[in-house]
Parts: structure tokens; C-alpha cells; sequence
């Protein structure tokens, strides 16, 4: 048994505060890897850029007038609207209605963009927009293949030639289908005529050649209404507030190809006002249309009624009238006019309560336009018109169930109840007026009958002449004024300023996609090592195994893929060697050398490099001057040392089983001096009864009289119990943990034998260590004249503290 006093290692808690310096060099040892995937991820992005056609961006400005609704056929500087649209909301809406599906078909069907022509290129194709040679018109109540490019090729003025340059199309039927994708079809025909119809299953066009070139080839590419109006009211078109103050609209649309992108938005800005426009129209194109239904009865019977006077002043000879039949005249047409003005009123009140009871809006017309003057009824009927229109405006964004469609609904509903009942008392007040005049007329008409026959039939027909021509007369001055208001109307909108061209593309994608790049590249090397650092079962990272293993480490041995097992004796000036020589100096450190002391080299499994360090451990004593035996205690799988040039015929297992001579006749001389061996021998049946007898305690003993150092290469701890007998015999244990082979799990396994099976004098040893985690501030193998690649051995001893 040890006899030696060796100093106690403490463990330190395992500290698991983050380091990011740790970190950092742990993913940082992997650099070469980042630099590829950055190159290889900016490759990527280069190719995409060149193959992504550039992108323009077109902008306009377009003020929006708070002070009135774009829908508003109303000047009405009351509280009206804003209990509608609150302030700011206005240009809120109006900033969806721009972008809405509604306005977007309007001005795609005022642009040919059905259609799209290009010429081929390298690396991206060149759409020619308005100069191509090819006119092209599609029958889209026809089958259409869309979004694909159609190769039109002509070798003269009369025909062309068909491919379909796609393996799959779009879809898309004149009837309401789901838009599939679909395989393109072998072609029957593929040449056709100029000016002819090509009609095929999948598809009907008609092509005509406008150019004047007499050969070419040209890509074409169908684009259904769907994915225009996706494509601009999407993204690529943004409408925005300049400032937060300021009411001006910003239109930013980016596109391909920049005169399209005019075309449209200056396009946009004019069919928006023209509709703004036709909606504030509505209000005199509706009383012209009221007040020339009833002028065409009136106008008739004006004429008959001239008429009749002229023939009944041409047939008596009386033109004149006696004072007494003036006046009585004079009042009657007076009360008769005034009952004409009641009665038009009247039809007028049956005529909207009619339109309020099927809630029809769109044909009502205004009290003032039709000259009747009451001041609630015509501000009910205003803000009914109005908000009416916003419901319209409302719903082409919106759905029924929408909180603001939903409260427009409410109020217009309650306007329609509350005109109701304002008609009621005003009907109720002209049944009334009416009635009055009515009976004024009759008493006035008692003294008419007093007058001569003659005179009297002259006074009828200059009555209902003069009673014709005043309403004629009022309802003229009425369609003037709406007439008048028609043509002066204007938009409350305008154009600030129309878009305009820019052929300068935008940087800004290209570099994103840089960008991304840079990112991608980083993101995959690092997400890669997390995961073959989380997910691996094999140690990798030595500063893991640093903190969490418990006992101290006393060597790191780099990898060997130059020189042979035994690199200490034959190569003495490397890098490999310096650290066996480090590691006998930490043993040094740790062990009292003035007796003989026994170091046992074990692993967890076979592999680890146990053998490979006793070996050479050995060595590096025996060349110290130390007598040194190296011992093969692996009977169940031994190691022959080869390198040495001895045999494994007779060994430890012959010795312990009883068989030979003597110790001495089993140990073999080596070719170096100071360094013998005694190997394992064959494989005994009873491997673990032979390490544990009283026989080997017995050799130990001898063995230390004659030599200074006994190394014992011992078997695998964590697959056999011998081994771990062997540390109860021995002065020192060294555990091997190999960088890239050994699992994690091992560490856990070694702190166990320290913390629960109380072993003392245990230390590891990392072997197997990739040069990247030796490597520090330029020094190591490379330092060394038998060494051409860097090693580092400044951190060769790190122990726990």
C-alpha cells in the first residue's frame, strides 16, 4: 500500500456563471468555417441580386382637403360630418380608399397591363413597356394560362411562332374557379398568322405585328386582373402622411419598370378626384333630373294654353281688360301661383317619403334645389346624402359587420325616422296653406262671376297662361342655379405634384440581401456548433471539462498523427515530448520522488490513449535518469509494446498464475537504458482474481526495490473492478480523457470516484487535444525543431485550483 503524504485537492464548485470570453473562443476556433459560410451565403446573395431585376421607386404628392369629404356633395361647414369622420380619420380613410381593390380595378381598366412584353437577357429579362413590336389582345371570357413567359418567335410579317416556356401556369376561368396551377400541354400547333386568333384549350389570343423589325424573338407574359390588383395595392404601393401636421398624401409605388409605375400612379391620383368628383355632382345632376321631369309637362301646357289665348283674342277682338277684372286677375293669379308652388311642394314631400321608405338615397333630391326653404328639413336631408356616401365610401374597404359601417348604419337609420317625422308636420303644415288658399281663391272667384261672360273666359286663360308660365318660370331659375353649381363644381383633392420618372434603382434591397447574407452566415456556422456542442455525447470543449471535472488536471497532450507511439524516445525535441516532460515535472510537484513511487495510467474505455501515455511517461523518467519499469495490468486485453522490440509469449499473467522461475525472468530489457517492461502477457481465464491476490502486492513490493519509478498501465476503470483495486495499491493515478472520443458522461463518472469511492491521488490527463485549443499568442510545436506545425504548451499545466 501508498506509503506517500501527497497533498489534498479541494474541488471549487462548478461555476456556471456565463463567460463570454469562453464562449467567444470556443466559436472563434472554428473561424475558417465562418469565413466559408460568409463567402458561400454572399455567392448567394450576389447571384440573387443579378438575377432580381432592380426596382425603381416613383413618388407623387396628392393633398387631402380636411375641411370637406372626397365624397361630399355638400359644403357643409357644420358638425355634421365630423360626428362621422373625427379629425384625422378623413385622410385615414382616404389613404384606404387609394389602395383599395375598387379604385385599383377602375385604373387597371383604363391601362393595358394585361399584357407584358420582354426581352431576354443574361442573367434577368428587360420588360419593354409601350415600344415592343407585338400587339397583343387576350379573351379573357376564354381559359387563360397567366403569370409565365410565352416565347413569340417570327422569321417574317405573316406568322409567329408559339412556346410555352414554363413547366407550370396559372390558371384562371371567365367563371368563378379555384386559380389552380397547371402543367402545360404539348402543343398541336405551334405556328399561327398575324391578325388571326390563336385558340387554344388553355388559352385565346390574337397577335398583330406593329413593328417594322421582319424577324425577332419575344417573351410574353399574361397577367390576370387578380394578380395586378395584388400586385398594386400590396406592398409595393405605399401612400403616407408627409408630415404629421400636413394633410398632403405621400405616393410611393416601386416597380420594375419606372414608366409603368408613372403611368399608373399618376393615373391612380386622376380617376380617384374624377370619382370624388361625380360623387359631389350628384346633388345638381339629380334636382336637374327632378326639375326637367316636371318642366316637360309644364312646357306643354304653356303652349296649349298661348295657344288658346291667341285664338280666343283673334276670334272676339278683346284685348283689354277693365280695371275691375285687373284686380280681380292680379290677385288670383297671386293666390293661384302660390297654390301651384304648395302643390309642387307637396309632391315633392310624397315623393322623398317614398324614397325613405325603400331606403333609396342615391336619386333624392335637396329641398333648396327644388326652392323649398326649411332650414331642417334640407340640414336633415344634407347629412342623410352624407352619410350615405361614407357608408359607400366605407364599403368598398369594409364589410357590414364592421364596427364603423355598423355605426353609419345606426345614424342613418335614425335620420330616416327623424325626416319622417319632420315630414309629417311640414306635409300637415302645406295640407293646411293649401286649404287657405284654396278658399281665397273661391271667394275671390264669387266677384270673377260678377264680370262680363267675355271678359271672364279671357281672364281663365290668361290665368292658367299666367299661372303656367310663373311655375315654368320658377323651375327654369332653379335648373339655372343647379346648372350653374354643376359646371363650377371641383374636387376638394388635388394633385400637388404628378409622379415622376426615376431611373435610378433602389440600393437599398440589393444590400438588405448583403446583409442577410452576413447574418445567414454567422447564424449557420454557430447554430451548427451549439448543436454538435449541445447535442454531441463526446467531449469537445476542454474548458468544459476543466470546469466541471472535480479532480486536477496535471498534463494536456496534443494530437500525434506524424510520429510513432513511442515519440518521447525517438523524437525527444517535439512539442509532444515537452509535454510528457511537463507532466513528469507536475508529478514531481505533487509526489515526494525520494522513494519509489507506483503511478497507475487508467481510462474509462478502451481507446483513450491510456497505453500511449504510460508508455511514454515511462519514458520520459527512465530518460531523467529514474530506473523505470513500465507494467502491462491489462490481462483481459494486453498491450504488446511493440515499439519496444519485445515479446508478449511470457509476462504479468505468467508470474501471478504461478508459472516460471521468478519475477525476474519475466521482465525484458529495452534498448534504452534506465526503462524496462513487464508486458501482460497472455490472456488469462481468470484476469481479475490474478490483479486482486496478495501475489501482486507482493511483486509491487519487490519491484520498488530495485526501481524508482513503477508505471502501471492498467485496464479500463469504467469497464472492469480490477482497476479500481489498483488505485488502493498505488501511490498516484493518472485518468486519461481523450479530446473527441471520450463522452461527456465520463466527467461525471470520474468526479464519482473522487466524491463517493473516495479515491485519493487521482489526476487527469487530457489527451488527443486538437492544436486549435493548444494554440496561444503564436507559440507552440513550431517552436520546436522536429515540429513544422503550431503546438502550444504554455497552458500544458492547468491545475484546478
Amino acid at each position: 500500500m501508498s506509503t506517500q503524504n501527497t497533498p489534498q485537492y479541494t474541488p471549487h464548485e462548478e461555476d456556471d456563471s456565463f463567460n463570454f470570453k469562453e464562449i467567444l473562443n470556443k466559436y472563434l476556433n472554428y473561424w475558417q468555417y465562418f469565413v466559408a459560410s460568409i463567402l458561400f451565403m454572399f455567392l448567394i446573395a450576389f447571384l440573387v441580386n443579378k438575377f432580381t431585376p432592380p426596382v425603381y421607386k416613383i413618388q407623387g404628392k396628392f393633398l387631402i382637403e380636411e375641411k370637406g369629404s372626397a365624397i361630399n356633395i355638400f359644403d357643409i361647414t357644420t358638425s355634421a360630418g365630423s360626428e362621422i369622420l373625427p379629425k384625422g380619420q378623413k385622410m385615414a380613410n382616404e389613404t384606404v380608399m387609394l389602395k383599395s381593390r375598387a379604385i385599383a380595378e377602375d385604373v387597371l381598366d383604363l391601362l393595358h397591363f394585361d399584357v407584358e412584353y420582354d426581352s431576354e437577357g443574361f442573367f434577368i429579362n428587360h420588360e419593354i413597356y409601350r415600344n415592343a413590336p407585338l400587339a397583343t389582345e387576350v379573351d379573357w371570357n376564354h381559359t387563360q394560362f397567366v403569370n409565365g413567359y410565352i416565347k413569340i418567335t417570327w422569321q417574317n410579317r405573316k406568322s409567329f411562332h408559339v412556346e410555352f416556356l414554363e413547366d407550370e401556369y396559372l390558371k384562371v376561368t371567365p367563371i368563378e374557379e379555384p386559380r389552380i396551377m397547371f402543367e402545360t400541354p404539348d402543343l398541336e400547333k405551334s405556328n399561327f398568322l398575324f391578325g388571326e386568333w390563336v385558340e387554344l384549350p388553355f388559352s385565346k389570343f390574337r397577335i398583330n405585328l406593329v413593328g417594322s423589325e421582319k424577324s425577332g424573338t419575344l417573351l410574353m407574359k399574361f397577367r390576370d386582373r387578380e394578380s395586378l390588383i395584388l400586385k398594386y395595392t400590396g406592398e409595393n404601393l405605399v401612400i403616407a402622411p408627409t408630415d404629421k401636421i400636413a394633410s398632403i398624401l405621400l405616393f410611393s409605388l416601386e416597380t420594375e419598370q419606372p414608366q409603368k409605375g408613372r403611368d399608373y400612379l399618376d393615373l391612380l391620383m386622376k380617376v380617384f378626384l374624377n370619382n370624388e368628383l361625380n360623387k359631389k355632382n350628384e346633388k345638381d345632376i339629380n334636382t336637374i333630373g327632378f326639375i326637367d321631369s316636371q318642366l316637360s309637362g309644364i312646357s306643354d301646357s304653356l303652349t296649349n294654353t298661348e295657344n288658346k289665348l291667341e285664338k280666343f283674342q283673334s276670334s272676339h277682338g278683346t284685348y283689354n281688360i277693365t280695371s275691375e277684372g285687373t284686380t280681380i286677375f292680379e290677385k288670383l293669379s297671386e293666390l293661384e301661383q302660390s297654390l301651384s308652388e304648395e302643390n309642387f311642394k307637396k309632391g315633392y314631400f310624397r315623393n322623398l317619403q317614398d324614397y325613405l321608405v325603400r331606403e333609396e338615397y342615391s336619386g333624392i333630391v335637396v329641398p333648396s334645389g327644388s326652392g323649398i326653404d326649411d332650414p331642417v328639413l334640407n340640414k336633415l336631408i344634407e347629412e342623410l346624402i352624407l352619410m350615405q356616401s361614407d357608408k359607400s365610401r366605407l364599403m368598398g374597404t369594409q364589410t357590414e359587420d364592421s364596427p364603423m359601417v355598423r355605426e353609419v348604419s345606426r345614424k342613418i337609420k335614425d335620420l330616416n325616422a327623424s325626416i319622417k317625422e319632420v315630414l309629417k308636420n311640414v306635409e300637415r303644415n302645406s295640407s293646411l296653406l293649401i286649404s287657405d288658399l284654396q278658399k281665397r281663391i273661391s271667394k275671390i272667384e264669387r266677384q270673377f262671376g260678377r264680370l262680363p261672360q267675355t271678359e271672364q273666359d279671357l281672364l281663365n286663360i290668361k290665368r292658367k297662361y299666367a299661372l303656367n308660365e310663373a311655375l315654368y318660370t320658377f323651375l327654369l331659375q332653379r335648373r339655372a342655379e343647379s346648372a350653374i353649381s354643376l359646371a363650377s363644381n371641383a374636387p376638394f383633392n388635388e394633385v400637388i405634384e404628378h409622379a415622376v420618372l426615376n431611373f435610378v434603382p433602389l440600393t437599398l434591397k440589393p444590400i438588405l440581401n448583403y446583409l442577410l447574407a452576413m447574418l445567414l452566415g454567422l447564424i449557420i456556422p454557430i447554430a451548427v456548433v451549439f448543436s454538435l456542442d449541445f447535442f454531441g455525447l463526446k467531449i469537445k470543449d476542454i474548458h468544459e471539462v476543466e470546469r466541471k471535472l472535480s479532480i486536477p488536471i496535471l498534463g494536456y497532450i496534443g494530437q500525434n498523427k506524424k510520429y510513432p507511439q513511442l515519440v518521447v524516445l525517438n523524437h525527444p525535441r517535439t512539442g509532444l515530448t515537452e509535454s510528457f516532460r511537463t507532466l513528469r515535472t507536475n508529478i514531481n510537484f505533487v509526489l515526494s520522488m525520494d522513494k519509489p513511487v507506483t503511478i497507475m495510467v487508467t481510462s474509462s474505455i478502451a481507446g483513450e490513449g491510456k497505453s500511449f501515455c504510460a508508455m511514454n511517461l515511462a519514458s520520459i523518467y527512465s530518460i531523467s535518469g529514474k530506473k523505470t519499469i513500465l507494467v502491462g495490468c491489462d490481462l483481459r486485453k494486453s498491450f504488446r509494446f511493440e515499439e519496444f522490440n519485445i515479446t508478449n509469449t511470457e509476462g504479468l499473467s505468467t508470474h501471478l498464475s504461478g508459472q516460471g522461475k521468478g519475477l525476474s525472468s519475466f521482465i525484458q530489457k529495452t534498448e534504452y537504458a534506465n526503462l524496462d517492461v513487464l508486458v501482460a502477457g497472455p490472456i488469462p481465464p481468470n484476469p481479475s482474481e490474478l490483479i486482486i491476490s496478495e501475489q501482486f502486492e507482493k511483486m509491487l513490493s519487490g519491484l520498488k526495490e530495485i526501481y524508482e519509478v513503477i508505471v502501471l498501465d492498467s485496464s479500463p476503470i469504467g469497464l472492469t473492478n480490477e482497476a479500481l483495486y489498483l488505485t488502493s495499491v498505488t501511490d498516484f493515478t493518472l485518468y486519461v480523457i481523450r479530446q473527441n472520443y471520450s463522452q461527456k458522461n465520463f466527467v461525471d463518472d470520474i468526479n464519482d470516484l473522487k466524491r463517493n469511492k473516495g479515491i485519493k491521488n487521482l489526476y487527469a490527463i487530457l489527451n488527443d487535444i486538437e492544436k486549435k485549443d493548444l494554440s496561444h499568442d503564436g507559440y507552440g510545436y513550431g517552436y520546436y525543431a522536429e515540429d513544422d506545425s503550431t503546438f502550444h504548451i504554455s497552458n500544458l499545466f492547468k491545475e484546478k485550483v
